[in-house]
């Protein structure tokens, strides 16, 4: 039988079991009992160790109350959670498993050509290009929030490594007001001056580059396999293939090659960060 430790859906499937089972204000040894599992079991399950069988996840929802598309959608999750690729329309339906990544990780290499990082971004500029890709403003705010709270693992005490690759479009052609773009710069230079944190710019002159075929996410867990996040404008990939993440992690160590030195960059960023304010 293939494993489903730690794939993609594994964990998008225990973090919607962990939040289930705290809207029902149970404990993993109250939800054990009820299905007849050990709470290690239960545990294993929610941290995305092991996928419980969709038998198994339809008795766990049943418990917890959980009915309709969401159930449908989890015990799908199960059936399939061995699939070492996840490719599904919605970015909302990765970001649990993404966050429970980026949470245990012992590195994260963020390529971003045309945008700032999400975990670098301050509100002002996340909200910014929400709204302008579409999103109400209710659901901007909520997503917003989300996105700071993802933070905490690279500015927490013992943080996750974090380095940075941004396309230096993305430093000069503000995609929101340039107001919000300079305190995103300065932002910039702060975070990049903590010891985990490591920002350099990939230029406009390097030509050809791994990052002109899009973002990615390469995230090495202190347990398991590494595995690819790619977002795409309506939906997301999460590719944790040995052979598929080799070559996204070739392609980082290119591009850090390729880089500026942190230096330089922190050097580009503040001068960029002059210009704008004295034009805005």
């Amino acid at each position: 039988m293939v494993s489903t430790a730690n794939s993609p859906r594994a964990r998008a499937l225990g973090a919607a079991l962990r939040e289930a089972r705290k809207a029902a204000g149970m404990t993993t040894r109250d939800l054990g009992e009820q299905v007849g599992k050990h709470h290690t079991a239960v545990s294993r399950w929610e941290s995305g160790k092991v996928a419980p069988s969709p038998n198994d996840t339809a008795a766990v929802l049943g418990i917890l109350g959980v009915t309709g598309e969401e159930r449908d959608r989890l015990v799908d999750l199960a059936r399939d959670a061995a699939d070492p690729n996840w490719v599904a329309p919605g970015v909302l339906r990765h970001l649990a498993a993404l966050t429970e990544y980026e949470r245990t990780a012992k590195l994260i290499v963020n390529v971003q050509p045309l945008l700032v990082p999400g975990m670098l971004q301050t509100s002002d500029y996340a909200r910014a290009i929400m709204v302008a890709a579409g999103a109400e403003r209710g659901e901007a705010e909520q997503r917003v929030l989300y996105r700071m709270g993802r933070r905490d693992a690279i500015t927490r005490h013992n943080p996750v490594p974090f380095h940075a690759i941004i396309g230096e479009a993305a430093l000069r052609y503000p995609p929101c007001p340039r107001s919000v773009m300079v305190e995103q710069l300065r932002q910039l230079t702060r975070l990049a001056e903590l010891e985990t944190i490591t920002v350099q710019a990939l230029p406009l002159s390097v030509g050809y580059s791994p990052a002109l075929e899009g973002p990615f996410v390469y995230i090495e867990p202190e347990i398991g396999q590494p595995i690819v996040q790619l977002e795409h404008y309506r939906s997301a990939t999460t590719l944790t293939d040995a052979r598929d993440v080799a070559d996204y992690r070739a392609a980082a160590d290119t591009l850090r090659r390729e880089a500026m030195s942190p230096a330089a960059t922190t050097g580009l960023i503040a001068e960029l960060a002059d210009e704008m304010e004295i034009a805005s």
